[in-house]
């Protein structure tokens, strides 16, 4: 028990002793942190700037700046931090509330890729960049390692409201243009360049030329909230960035400008900025006349072969005309299903459309009327009428080429001649009858005791005919009356006989002459409306398919109202 009582009170005094030593030796002085950013060198002299690092990695700081950089980040980070402490993005970025942002945009087209006339929507691909100052971004790049351009998420940043006002999508612009990463640099502007988007627009389409339209498309961007007096919207340049346009299969871009306006709305008594990119639009018509033009000129031009059917086929002729109506029908059709529905114009191919159907329909009204005159003009009986036949034969018959209308004189001094010859000479046929001859008056040969009238004849004594049957079962008696009454009485017979055929062959001459007038006077009449059917078929297409939309001018100049 002593000795441990002893080791006890040996180790306390030990321990007073060193207590008392300490105390009468000098405190070493407390090592101060570097700041953020530095490390001590290796003989904790001064503190060394961790960006050395970057330089000259292999030295012995960078395994202490290891534990502190991953903490700190390095200057961008700090440089982040110190500019979005107490940052606010929902307001603009002014320190005095009367500043006036000032914003400028910029448009770059890539492509248009599609005009939808029906909707009457352009559907382009474009990216659009903006310029703005921000004075609370602003900073000395030598406090951060000399950066002067900060990389930021534009959700992040007070990004002006710019809207496209003729939006026709439901993916607004401003939604889109902030997905990107906005360059703010140490002056205090920021640039926004939005990723290639989509931009579906309004466009009022002008169909009345169509398809040798112009269009004008329009893009109006503006603050949808502030007013001229916040927010000084600009344009970049007077022209869009057209460095890298894709041409259109279907339009030609004939220009591409930038206009500025100040309107002031019912709404508020303020002015509001816009910048207006506007668009002249082309139209490459090859396509439409190829398939839509071509087919029309086709069937047009088989209307026409309508005039050329012999008449015993009309019904066909009809037909053929039905047929070609409902065929244009069909791509008046076509047509209505790319135009849209507007009652304002109607476009030009519709125009040529109606046209042809309606020239269609007139030539089958003629070959209806004409195949009427070449059946019933000659059934009728009635001849054709002086007027008609000196225009016909005379006038028009040379201009359609027809020919000379045969001369009825001589066809009727013909028949006259053959019914005197058929009167001096009757043929007998039958049993072998001797014939009695004699010659007409005054033929100079020998005479008889009739007064000096011979007659040279040959009557076949058995010959009747319905309406005048001559009996003659006398035989010649040589014994009875004399030769001269006997003569008379065959002669008055055989006169009978011929005045009836001569009748009936003059009835059937007429009849013939005035069908045959009435045929001509069809086919001149055919030759005549073919020939205005041509006329007009060729000056409609000519009117109608060689109009051309005017060129379209840019705007004028920035204005304000």
């Amino acid at each position: 028990m002593g000795t441990m009582e002893g080791l006890v009170v040996g180790s306390c005094c030990v321990l007073a002793l060193l207590a008392v030593v300490r105390g009468l030796l000098p405190a070493a002085p407390v090592q101060e942190l570097c700041p953020n950013g530095e490390v001590y060198d290796a003989d904790m002299r001064m503190c060394v700037d961790c960006n050395i690092c970057d330089d000259f990695p292999e030295t012995s700081i960078c395994d202490q700046c290891g534990t502190n950089w991953a903490l700190y980040g390095g200057n961008e980070q700090k440089l982040y931090e110190d500019l979005m402490r107490n940052y606010n993005k929902k307001v603009r970025p002014v320190w005095n509330s009367s500043s006036i942002v000032k914003v400028s945009l910029a448009l770059s087209v890539i492509q248009i890729l599609e005009m939808d006339e029906r909707n009457q929507i352009l559907t382009t691909n474009v990216w659009i960049e903006q310029h703005w100052e921000d004075e609370k971004m602003r900073w000395d790049s030598d406090d951060y390692g000399g950066i002067t351009i900060l990389r930021i998420p534009a959700t992040e940043l007070w990004v002006p409201d710019i809207t496209l006002y003729d939006n026709a999508d439901s993916n607004d612009y401003v939604s889109t243009s902030r997905t990107s990463n906005a360059l703010v640099n140490n002056n205090g502007t920021v640039d926004l360049w939005s990723k290639p988007c989509l931009l579906k627009s309004t466009c009022k389409i002008d169909v009345k030329f169509f398809p040798f339209d112009y269009q004008e498309c329009s893009m109006k961007f503006g603050s949808w909230t502030y007013n001229s007096f916040q927010m000084d919207l600009t344009k970049v340049f007077d022209d869009a960035d057209l460095s890298s346009y894709v041409p259109n299969e279907q339009w030609n871009l004939t220009y591409a400008v930038v206009r500025r306006h100040a309107i002031k709305y019912i709404c508020c008594p303020e002015e509001y900025l816009d910048v207006t990119f506007y668009f002249g639009l082309q139209r490459k018509p090859l396509y439409y006349i190829y398939n839509l033009i071509m087919p029309c000129i086709l069937l047009s031009s088989l209307a026409m072969l309508g005039f050329f059917m012999p008449y015993d086929v009309g019904v066909v002729k009809v037909s053929l005309s039905i047929t070609l109506i409902l065929s244009l029908t069909v791509f008046l059709l076509l047509v209505a299903e790319m135009m849209p529905r507007t009652s304002e114009e109607v476009p030009l191919i519709g125009q040529y459309y109606a046209a042809t159907m309606f020239l269609i329909s007139i030539s089958t009204a003629m070959n209806v009327f004409v195949l009427n005159v070449n059946e019933r003009g000659g059934l009728n009986g009635k001849e054709v009428p002086r007027i008609l036949r000196t225009n016909a034969f005379e006038f028009l018959a040379g201009i359609c080429l027809v020919g000379p209308c045969p001369n009825r004189k001589k066809r009727r001094d013909h028949s006259h001649h053959e019914a005197h010859e058929l009167k001096y000479k009757v043929v007998n046929t039958s049993q072998g009858t001797a014939p009695i001859s004699f010659q007409p008056p005054g033929s100079g040969g020998g005479g008889s005791s009739n007064g000096g009238r011979s007659v040279r004849f040959s009557a076949n004594l058995h010959t009747s005919y319905p309406e005048h049957e001559i009996l003659m079962d006398e035989t010649v008696d040589h014994h009875g009356d004399s030769s001269e009454r006997r003569l008379a009485k065959l002669e008055r017979s055989v006169e009978g006989i011929l005045k009836h055929m001569k009748n009936l062959q003059k009835r059937k001459e007429k009849q013939q002459q005035l069908k045959a007038d009435w045929a001509r006077v069809a086919l001149v009449m055919d030759r005549v409306l073919l020939i205005i059917f041509v006329m007009c078929t060729c000056t409609t297409a000519l009117v109608l398919l060689l109009q051309r939309s005017p060129d379209k001018v840019p705007p004028s100049l920035d204005t304000d109202s």
